[in-house]
């Protein structure tokens, strides 16, 4: 990579992003190097005990993130209990759905966030310095985009590409082939400029992070947990 990345889940951070490995697994990856290690709830095969289990086990030094399987205030405050840095919260369509993700991530007076009893390993059940990222992968949520990014306590805006390209009728390479002032990566990175949000984005392997990157992108998932395995195989029998 061709920019220094800093500590944690935020500009110019790499990170993992897993739907598949064990505990064990993601614990090995969090001290591999990445900034931040990301638990798909969403679409990867982990359920409510498989995170605690993880989360308890965490040493670091990368941030744990939990992509959560919907704008739900129990997933987001379980995930945020559990002890995760930050909270990826997947097809926010609006500044209203926006809004409320922040609510459900963060305690009042900013948020409605419960203060649960399950004790997270780092941190502590009034810890409030997390980050809500909210996800822009359709053609409603890229018509909002800008109200979306001015929502106060929206952390970051995050691009779904595949869930975006296939809203808008395209593909994930012509997305990051449009280069025009109006492409629908341009008109995201504005909007996060002009409301001073960081913008990240699912890349899934070092190539297409390094285009998102070109776009102004540079919180990315450079890898999967299946694609760093695929490649080390690779690589092995290579």
């Amino acid at each position: 990579m061709t920019t220094s990345p800093t500590s944690g889940f935020g500009p110019r951070s790499r990170g993992v992003w897993c739907s598949e490995a064990g505990p064990g697994g993601l614990w090995r990856l969090a001290g591999a190097g990445f900034d931040w290690v990301s638990v798909d709830l969403q679409h990867g095969r982990y359920d409510r005990r498989e995170l605690l289990e993880a989360a308890r086990g965490w040493l670091g030094p990368a941030e744990l993130v939990v992509r959560v399987p919907a704008l739900d205030p129990p997933s987001i405050g379980l995930a945020l209990d559990a002890g995760a840095a930050a909270v990826v919260v997947p097809q926010v369509e609006d500044a209203a759905q926006a809004r409320a993700a922040v609510e459900a991530a963060h305690y009042p007076p900013l948020g409605r966030r419960s203060a649960g009893q399950l004790g997270p390993t780092w941190g502590g059940p009034t810890r409030d310095e997390v980050l809500c990222a909210v996800m822009v992968e359709s053609a409603a949520a890229l018509s909002d985009v800008e109200a979306i990014a001015a929502v106060p306590g929206v952390g970051m805006v995050f691009v779904g590409p595949n869930d975006l390209s296939l809203s808008l009728g395209t593909t994930v390479d012509a997305l990051l082939e449009d280069r025009s002032p109006g492409s629908p990566l341009a008109r995201i990175t504005a909007a996060c400029a002009a409301a001073g949000v960081p913008v990240g984005a699912y890349g899934g392997d070092p190539a297409t992070a390094e285009r998102f990157r070109a776009h102004g992108v540079d919180c990315l998932a450079v890898a999967t947990d299946l694609w760093i395995t695929q490649a080390g195989a690779a690589a092995a029998l290579g």
